[in-house]
This record gives C-alpha cells, structure tokens and sequence, in this order.
C-alpha cells in the first residue's frame, strides 16, 4: 500500500471542486523509461488522482482518505509479460467541507526492451460497483540500446532537491516530485525536467566536451523559439544527468514541444527528444515578426491581389496555426488590408520555411486541394471541416475505419496514427450527427492537445432510443472495439 503526499502544483488544474455525488475517477498518466547500467531498463510510471472525483470515508485515525486499486497490464500481444495490483491511499483530510486536493502516485518496473500494450484500471474503493473505473490503454516503447548513446523518457517535474535520503522519488542524489500532467496553467511559470543520456562517452569519447541544448518549438511550426532557450556543457561519461528548466511565463497559449538536443564540439546534432505539451497563458504573444517591416513587392505573396481570394488562404492557416496566429489572422479578416494581408501571408511561410516560403505553401496547397476534394460541402470549404482540420494538423491517418451502416449509431470513421511526433497508436473518431451532408464531427480522440470526450460511445449510439447508458456498461459497443483495436 502507498501512501502519497499531496501534488500541490498540480491541484491548479484539476479543478478541485467540491464533491457531491459518486462519480467516476478523473486521473491523469504518464510514464518514461530509464536505464541501470548492468542492470537494465525499468519504466517509470506517474499518476495523478483528482481529489474531488473520489470518495472520502473516515479511517480508524479519525481522518477522510480516498483509496484507489490501481491494475497495470504490460502485454506482448497475448502474453502478460508484466503485472502490478496496489492500492493507492490519499493523505487525511480533518474534514469534507473543503476542497479534494489531487495526489499522486510513482512506481519503478523493471522490464525488458520491447513495445507493449499497457492497460491500466483505477477503481475507486469507497465508490459503490455501479461506478465505472478508469481505464486507459495505450502503446508503451522502451528502447535503451545498452551499447549507443540514447534517453531515457523526459520527467517533468513540480519540485527537486539535492537529498542523501532515499525514497521511490530519488534519483541520483536529488528527490524529483513529479509534474504528473502535460498542462501548465498561467499560475505555473516554470518548466522543470530531468532526463538521462546513456553512453555518451562510447559515443562521443571518454569525458569529452558536448552540449546539451534545450529550447521550446511550436507543434505548428516544429521550429525552435529563440525566447525560450539555453544551453548546458557537461563532460561525456556512461551516464550524464540532465536537469533544467525555462521560464514560461511569456509562452502564449497553445501546443508546444520541449525539446533536449545532444550537440559534439563542431555543434553537429547527435541526439535529441522531445515531449509534448499545453500551455494556457493570460500573456497573449504577437505573431513573430513585425508585419509593418516585411517588404512584399517581389515575393510570391505579391500575386496574389484579389482580397476575397487571400482571404480564403488566410483563412486556410487555421489547422496549421497557434492561438496568436489565429487571432491575428481573425484581425486581418476583418481590417481587409490587402498589403497586410499580403504581408501577413508572406511571414507566415517564411517563419516556416526560411529560405525558400513559397516551396512551404506550394507543399500545403497540395493538402488543401485534397481535404477540399474528400470533405468540402456546400456550406464549408475542406479545411474548415474537422477531418479536414486533423488531415492538415498531422497528415493523412496511417489506416481510416468507415461504418455508414452500423444499427442505432450515427455514420463515423475511426482515424489511426501509429506515430505522430513523440505520440504512438493515436486515433480519431469523427461522426456524421446531421446525416445531411459529409461534414463529420470530430467525436473522440486519444491525441493530447485535442478533444477527450468519455461520453462519446453514448453521443454516437444517440440515434435511436434502443441503445441507452445502461447498455454501455454491460455491453461494450462495435466502435469502442474498433476504437481499442481489439
């Protein structure tokens, strides 16, 4: 049995409302894989439990606790290669009057390289049976070459200090309180991480100078922010420890990636990662470069002069564009300023593609042109739709599932990406609710940064009064198989 302390920081977002009816658990998971020379790799997993979605009872020490039974299944497809079965208790709360503080919960698995299909199941002990527990299912890769230089997961992480304790939080001489969430709301201004890079000195030599570069790039453009940047010299050893952190308290809103890149001494890149994740910021950002300064006379953007027509193009950005962008583009919509929106086309491109802009839109057209041909309608242009939208965000899905014809479900589509960026086994599914017209909705989605909705299976199953709530829970739907792959 584990007993948690509370994760302060991350009770910022977890909307720590409070409770007045049994419901389901609301948790978040995470999980990196790390490396023992000699040993090994092992597989760290984070969790967080949002207070207010358990139930409390009072103990035999006269305090409130939550209690939750965590399962996790690491399979190799039919074969359970791992299994762990713990209960997770909350820290005491003197009463119920207050708000449910989230907590959180590390565990270290020792298990062999390979790519599993991990299932993990959260019950909430003190709820009654008729609540559902939480579930999730997803790919899970460790990948540690004992003889070449590589990563271990990124960690993000609320708090560490240097400790000669030990406990399931250290590692290396410090106690790392894990960030178990990949969202950092405004009240957060720092990004703090630890990762460790394995063979560096069979790679590069033997306490050889080399860099560690870190910096934030936007998931729209893949390009590094030069505000948010630094770097760290550190000498080639078996293992080198890394722990940084940047400040974001100018990051606009959106989807980013944080970034660590391994550079030799002639600054030639060896390695990187990345991981992903979401900011929400008051501070609002403006686009990169000032629009009044860019000349267009003689740039591709220049030929196109009819303002209707480059409205639409502007228009068309908007899969492929942050929040600041998107509003400014909203802003050129209206002003209707032909040089500006010429302009504002222009740097777009070429924050994108420097040296050659047009090339950039000349490869995105090419995507227009398809999402308008395959879901354009008489009311919305093909980038307006949402497959439209996700088509131009992260390319054509590696496999489409279509079910026009399924009893009491609307028509839908099951969109599966095997890899997008540092994400495996995403997958979308989108469904036609008017049955008027080929505009799917986007319904569902295991992409972070985009839609999860838990109650999808019974939106899609809402076309006739034959399938209702109750079913759901004895009888798992045709989509939710296919949506699972299983």
């Amino acid at each position: 049995m584990n007993k948690i302390v509370f994760a302060l920081i991350i009770s910022l977002f977890l909307f720590l409302n409070n409770r007045t009816k049994a419901q389901e658990v609301d948790a978040y998971f995470y999980y990196a894989p790390f490396y023992v020379p000699g040993s090994g790799t092992y597989v760290e997993t984070y969790l967080a439990f949002a207070g207010h979605s358990m139930r409390y009872l009072l103990n035999t020490d006269k305090v409130f606790e939550a209690s939750a039974e965590v399962t996790m299944l690491f399979k190799n497809d039919a074969d359970i290669v791992e299994y762990r079965k713990f209960k997770v208790v909350s820290p005491g709360l003197p009463d119920t009057t207050s708000v449910f503080p989230s907590f959180i919960d590390q565990h270290r698995i020792m298990i062999p390289e390979g790519v599993y299909n991990f299932e993990l199941t959260i019950r909430d002990i003190n709820a009654p049976d008729s609540i559902k527990p939480f579930e999730l299912s997803e790919l899970i890769t460790v990948h540690i070459p004992p003889d070449e230089i590589s990563f271990s997961g990124i960690e993000l992480i609320e708090r560490y200090e240097a400790t000669q304790k030990q406990n399931i939080f250290v590692k290396n001489g410090y106690e790392c309180i894990p960030y178990v969430s990949d969202f950092f709301p405004n009240q957060i201004n720092q990004i703090k991480f630890y990762a460790e890079l394995y063979n560096a000195a069979i790679s590069l030599g033997p306490m050889e100078d080399f860099l560690f570069q870190f910096h934030i790039e936007s998931s729209n453009t893949h390009k590094p922010i030069k505000e948010f940047s630094s770097f760290q010299k550190q000498k080639a050893q078996n293992v080198n420890v890394v722990f940084n952190e940047i400040n974001i308290s100018k990051l606009p809103t959106g989807n980013y990636y944080l970034v660590i890149e391994v550079r030799d001494r002639q600054n030639n890149q060896i390695l990187e990662k990345r991981k992903f994740f979401q900011r929400k910021n008051n501070y609002e950002g403006t686009p990169a470069n000032e629009m009044a300064t860019i000349e267009v006379q003689h740039t591709f953007a220049a030929k196109y002069t009819n303002k209707d027509t480059l409205a639409i193009y502007l228009s068309s950005l908007r899969p492929i564009s942050d929040i600041a962008e998107n509003r400014f583009i909203d802003n050129q919509l209206v002003a209707a300023n032909l040089k500006m929106m010429q302009q504002y086309f222009y740097s777009f491109w070429q924050k994108r593609n420097e040296t050659n802009p047009e090339l950039a839109w000349n490869e995105y057209r090419l995507n227009l042109n398809v999402v308008e041909q395959k879901y354009s309608s008489q009311q919305k242009h093909g980038f307006a739709t949402d497959r439209g939208r996700v088509y131009l965000q992260y390319g054509p899905p590696s496999s489409i599932i279509e079910e026009k014809n399924e009893p009491n479900a609307y028509p839908y589509e099951i969109w599966h990406y095997y890899k997008i960026a540092d994400q495996t086994d995403r997958k979308f599914i989108f469904y036609n609710k008017t049955l008027l017209n080929q505009d799917y909705e986007l319904l569902n989605s295991t992409m972070k940064g985009e839609m999860s909705n838990s109650f999808w299976e019974s939106e899609l199953y809402s076309r006739s009064g034959n399938w209702v709530e109750s079913n759901l829970k004895t009888n798992k739907s045709k989509a939710r198989e296919l949506f699972e792959g299983k």
